[in-house]
């Protein structure tokens, strides 16, 4: 699986997929073929389509119910029509957040297309948890139904101070850092990403773990910005995908203040 010829017929379609270390035998490379089979069936399955919007806007503010309300919601695995209100979320009941974006298709973590229906993200509220240690590593939006959510004003919004800030070098800077496979240190730097070049972003996190087909420490020193979201772009047909994953960067393609 290290080899360029599988790296190019196993190409990931976005970072979420890209592990950013060598596939540990035998199981990670069982995945990846597993991916790279559904990857190769997508084109022929039927399209997933969008779900019911949500009856709030992207930019709306909103407050978290208190966790009394959104117990009386959950069945026994802590879901709403299937959707986990996971630990991390707790942390968020009463408070105030304004919506990032509306939610109704993503790939899910197996690689498949679904439609969801009355769901959002919210700004600053991400799988990682209030203090950045839990989750993925790649700090992605955690998924709200409408039922736990209940409008509020502006004002009442916490707003997040960011220490350290950092400028994306131009594109064809990042690009003379790549591979033939379009990979630095083993990190996939999406097409989409080139919109983001000559950039300032606030740096939300140093990544010292990601996992896709297993757990393991990044390879080279990787951040995630702050209000930097995968558009699902790369996907093609198949896309857009709402999910709006956390772009993770290698520390040669970014300027720190």
């Amino acid at each position: 699986m290290s080899s360029p010829i599988a790296r190019r017929l196993f190409r990931e379609r976005c970072q979420f997929e890209n592990p950013i270390y060598n596939y540990t035998p035998p199981f990670g490379e069982l995945r990846a073929l597993k991916r790279a089979a559904q990857r190769f069936v997508g084109p022929f399955a039927k399209r997933a389509g969008e779900g019911k919007a949500s009856k709030f806007a992207a930019g709306d503010f909103v407050r978290v119910r208190d966790a009394e309300a959104i117990r009386a919601t959950l069945d026994e695995h802590d879901a709403l029509r299937g959707l986990v209100f996971t630990p991390a979320q707790w942390e968020s009941c009463g408070k105030t957040f304004r919506i990032e974006t509306v939610v109704r298709r993503m790939m899910d973590d197996v690689g498949r297309m679904r439609a969801i229906s009355r769901t959002v993200a919210l700004e600053n509220v991400m799988c990682d948890g209030p203090h950045g240690d839990h989750g993925c590593g790649r700090a992605c939006p955690l998924l709200f139904r409408d039922e736990w959510l209940e409008p509020s004003a502006p004002e009442l919004a916490e707003k997040p101070v960011y220490p350290r800030y950092a400028r994306v070098k131009p594109a064809d800077e990042i690009l003379a850092t790549l591979d033939r496979n379009g990979l630095r240190d083993g990190l996939m730097f999406a097409p989409e990403m080139t919109r983001y070049a000559g950039g300032r972003f606030p740096v939300y996190k140093r990544v010292t773990h990601a996992s896709t087909t297993a757990w393991r420490r990044a390879s080279a020193e990787t951040y995630v910005l702050a209000g930097v979201r995968c558009l699902g772009e790369s996907l093609g047909r198949d896309g857009p995908c709402h999910r709006g994953c956390g772009l993770l960067w290698h520390k040669d393609w970014l300027e720190f203040d």
